[in-house]
């Protein structure tokens, strides 16, 4: 999804993220719009945001594709 769509359903210019997390964000956003349909991303998009802006805050989506663990998480024991 082109970022251009992206920024219209949240209804916001400046989303945080590199183009790759940017990416992700709109394959999430194309995921959710088929589950759930476009009304419900514009009724959901201030969660939508505050969501996105922690998981960009907090690194959640790693650069080497990589997701769902902090950059630097361990196992301890292994």
């Amino acid at each position: 999804m082109q970022i251009e769509i992206i920024t219209a359903l949240l209804d916001k210019e400046d989303l945080p993220g590199t183009p790759e997390e940017l990416a992700v964000l709109g394959t999430r956003i194309e995921e959710l719009m088929r589950m759930n349909g476009k009304q419900w991303i514009i009724d959901h998009r201030q969660q939508l945001i505050r969501e996105w802006e922690f998981i960009v805050q907090r690194a959640v989506i790693r650069r080497d594709g990589e997701q769902g663990k902090p950059a630097d998480s361990s196992v301890e024991g292994t």
